[in-house]
């Protein structure tokens, strides 16, 4: 009787229906993994996409070769947020951090930046102190854009005004003014 049992065991395990049972859960598996991948695909490239970080403009936040996961949809920009954005002639999409937004009042004096008639407190800055030509760049580019911010820019709907956090050492808004929001790719949410 249990030659009988071993051979109807070893009959069932060759048998067409294992078969047809191994075909479809390996199917299954495949499936599976390839549904992951298309949707980690697209999260990666439409929803959450990684960068590197070119430049040495937001130190000491961000250095030179951090990588950045910039949030591509779904954000709100505040100030103080860190963006990531396609600016026409730049080679690299600039990451800076928002100063104002739309409705703002921005200005720089003696003090340093000030928002809205108050002066910002900035203990994110590479240094508190601002090298004696930190103006020349956009007085010698832009003299109406530097007469604007000593009386205060007013920053129009669609626009945000950006500066890099080394401040002594960025190419921003203080040289070209303020940028387009449609310009941006998206809010830095990591960096790892």
């Amino acid at each position: 009787m249990t030659d009988n049992l071993s051979q109807t065991q070893d009959r069932e395990e060759d048998s067409p229906y294992k078969k047809r049972r191994i075909n479809r859960a390996i199917t299954a598996a495949v499936a599976v993994i390839l549904v992951v991948l298309i949707i980690a695909l697209i999260v990666l490239f439409f929803v959450v996409t990684p960068y590197v970080v070119s430049g040495e403009s937001m130190l000491p936040t961000l250095h030179d070769g951090d990588h950045i996961m910039v949030l591509k949809v779904g954000y709100t920009i505040s100030r103080g947020d860190i963006i990531l954005f396609e600016r026409p002639g730049s080679q690299y999409p600039p990451v800076k951090r928002v100063i104002a937004v739309a409705g703002d009042t921005v200005s720089f004096g003696d003090g340093g930046w000030a928002v809205n008639g108050r002066l910002l407190s900035e203990g994110y800055i590479y240094t508190q102190d601002y090298d004696d030509d930190y103006l020349s760049p956009f007085t010698l580019a832009d003299p109406d854009l530097a007469a604007q911010l000593k009386e205060g820019l007013v920053i129009q709907d669609g626009e945000l005004f950006v500066l890099g956090d080394n401040r002594n050492n960025s190419y921003d808004s203080h040289s070209y003014g303020a940028i387009q929001s449609e310009w941006l790719v998206g809010k830095v949410v990591n960096v790892y």
